[in-house]
């Protein structure tokens, strides 16, 4: 038992040192993430949004957000990746702090979008630097010790961003803003761009070699059919993942009451305690699962998990849901984290990133609108069956991707389960 122990951790040695960099750095900018776990509580209960007013706010916001995104990863494939992280960081951070300065109303949705927009044209950047900071073999492992981190600041932030949310709202963009600037400072200080000329043979991975010049994105994604069929998947996902932020308070606060902010904060965090217990097992447990099963599986688990809220007002329900979401995320991420990373070239990353980012927009607000119309008409019990058969069609389009990947990118499939597993061990 004990030597089973320590074989899960010990997966995460050996890292390139940048990895263990970025878990740090995200742990604490999630140690200060009080906000955006908390953002349908703060325009429902603090400005008074309708569900329906949450919906169209979340729709106009995708509709800035969608060209940011393209623009963030033109950006981060054209210039320093880096440099583009420090900038964007820097503005966000300004925003967040002039959220704490004004009362709740249409200024601060104002400051917290823009927070937002800065935060998002950002993040081609930061997956593309993930990449470019690893080696090909060790994604899994880095991808899964970056969960982690953003999981385990994330378990402390929900819960006291929950007890912030009454009193001390300004305080919790404040702390938000400081510890977004932290980790940015870490990122640039310590985080090692490596050179892929200086890899050994074994350790390349031919499909992310730098196109030619004159390649455009649309000419990547054509090449290859599986990456643009991913992005459609990870719509979809978003459409499902995203209820736990939007459908789920809303439930919470049509049950508790009041007493909603802080019992989310705390179901929030048994979601990030799960991430950090059972990320390490699932790694190793998954071991010889190729990516794309790894992603039918956790689409699996987060779409259904939304029916054990069905038939009871229980609190601890809750948990159980979370517990099988949260599950699904993990083992989600595992698979669908390293699958871009491994088939766009370098010099695509960002923009092939920011197609992603799209994706997960689009899911996202198209299911905030989708869902919020069938809260208002129908019902929470119609709502969250739905979420049901968008993951079963999401889950036959990655079982139809699994063959067009698989002609593709042959190599990646010609790697033998044993060295999968030294590659994990």
């Amino acid at each position: 038992m004990f030597h089973e122990l320590v074989s899960i951790f010990s997966q995460y040695r050996g890292l390139s040192r940048s990895a263990y960099v970025i878990f740090i750095a995200r742990i604490v900018t999630n140690m200060g993430a009080f906000i955006w776990p908390l953002l349908t509580l703060i325009l429902s209960r603090k400005i008074g949004y309708s569900v329906s007013e949450i919906a169209m706010l979340s729709v106009m916001i995708g509709l800035i957000f969608l060209p940011a995104n393209i623009i963030g990863g033109k950006l981060a494939d054209k210039y320093s990746r880096k440099k583009i992280i420090i900038i964007f960081d820097i503005i966000s951070v300004c925003f967040f702090m002039a959220c704490a300065a004004v009362e709740p109303g249409n200024l601060m949705t104002f400051f917290f979008v823009m927070a937002g927009l800065f935060a998002n044209m950002e993040h081609p950047a930061f997956e593309a630097l993930i990449a470019d900071s690893t080696k090909p073999q060790e994604r899994e492992k880095v991808y899964s010790l970056s969960y982690l981190g953003h999981n385990l600041g994330f378990m402390f932030g929900a819960a006291i961003g929950g007890m912030l949310f009454e009193n001390y709202l300004s305080l919790a963009f404040v702390l938000d803003g400081v510890t977004t600037i932290s980790s940015t400072i870490l990122i640039i200080l310590f985080v090692k761009v490596l050179n892929v000329e200086d890899f050994k043979e074994e350790e390349r991975n031919e499909y992310e070699d730098h196109a030619g010049e004159g390649v455009t994105t649309f000419q990547i994604l054509k090449e290859r059919k599986s990456l643009w069929i991913q992005i459609v998947v990870a719509l979809f996902a978003a459409f499902i993942y995203d209820q736990w932020s939007f459908a789920l308070p809303l439930y919470m606060t049509k049950i508790f009451k009041a007493d909603a902010g802080q019992y989310f904060g705390l179901v929030a965090s048994f979601n990030a305690f799960v991430v950090i217990s059972f990320t390490p097992i699932m790694t190793r447990v998954l071991v010889r699962w190729r990516e794309l099963r790894k992603v039918m599986l956790g689409l699996g688990l987060f779409s259904f998990s939304y029916l054990f809220l069905l038939g009871t007002q229980a609190y601890w329900i809750f948990f159980v849901m979370m517990f099988v979401f949260t599950l699904g995320e993990i083992i989600n991420m595992l698979g669908s984290a390293p699958f871009i990373s491994r088939r766009a070239p370098a010099s695509h990353r960002g923009r092939v990133n920011s197609y992603r980012s799209i994706a997960y927009f689009v899911g996202g607000v198209g299911g905030r609108v989708v869902m919020g119309t069938l809260i208002e008409r129908y019902s929470y019990a119609t709502a969250f069956s739905f979420l049901s058969v968008v993951g079963i069609g999401a889950i036959l389009l990655v079982a139809y991707n699994y063959r067009v990947d698989q002609r593709i990118f042959p190599k990646l499939y010609q790697i033998s389960e044993e060295k999968i597993g030294e590659e994990i061990s």
